[in-house]
């Protein structure tokens, strides 16, 4: 079944394991520290929700993430210097200096100076959700400020929820863009690759090795031709 559905005008609607799916592979592509993917994958997937720059402009958001040092964030109490760099590097860290300082002075509220892109900090509402808090982002020219509180209504639908039951709304031709960049974070598909896909490796001789209980695999589809390598299934 497919995940992302088309409509007959220049846009689509696409799925929260299909966003997830693409962000990651897009974060994969451009080289951000292994650690940081979770993270960052779903601020990309919030600002899109928000209508910010999570669709327009990740491409530009990837290349400054890039070259992005989280080591230059620094935190002082309760003022989170960003450093200049893009804010949703600084995401985290504000969700757990504010829920610790609400947690121990009944207060959670946080100053986030030289962050880049400082509008999309608004990520953090989103983000907060998944501990049960409401958080208010408030942003000006030179800094934000973050408050958090208990959600004051729990059974409120959260923002993730409604992704998952609605899909986010996107300009088709921007998505393809940026689906078919994140196939590059991918092995190329040959016959070597088609046999150690999946939990079994097959070997050349035909031979299975691993989990073969219930195993829906297609092996017809080994002995298809893969791109770029002509006959070579077939000799094999």
């Amino acid at each position: 079944m497919s995940t992302c559905q088309s409509n007959p005008a220049a846009s689509m609607i696409v799925s929260l394991r299909e966003m997830r799916m693409v962000f990651e592979r897009l974060l994969q592509v451009t080289r951000i520290e292994s650690g940081l993917v979770p993270s960052l994958r779903d601020c990309a997937l919030y600002s899109a929700a928000l209508g910010l720059g999570g669709f327009a402009r990740l491409p530009a958001t990837l290349d400054t993430l890039g070259k992005a040092d989280p080591h230059a964030l620094s935190i002082d109490g309760l003022t989170i210097d960003c450093g200049h760099q893009h804010a949703w590097l600084a995401a985290d860290a504000i969700i757990d200096v504010a829920t610790e300082s609400l947690r121990t002075g009944g207060e959670g509220i946080v100053t986030v100076r030289n962050a880049a892109d400082i509008g999309e900090l608004r990520v953090v509402e989103a983000l907060a959700q998944r501990f049960g808090l409401k958080a208010t982002v408030k942003i000006d020219a030179a800094a934000a400020t973050i408050a958090v509180a208990p959600a004051t209504n729990p059974m409120e639908i959260a923002l993730l929820d409604t992704i998952r039951r609605d899909g986010v709304a996107v300009d088709a031709a921007h998505w393809w863009t940026l689906y078919h960049r994140s196939a590059e974070a991918l092995a190329p598909d040959s016959y070597l690759s088609r046999r150690h896909a999946g939990p079994i490796i097959v070997e050349a001789d035909g031979k299975v090795i691993g989990r073969q209980d219930e195993d829906e695999t297609d092996f017809s589809l080994l002995l298809a031709d893969a791109p770029g390598i002509g006959s070579a299934a077939g000799n094999n």
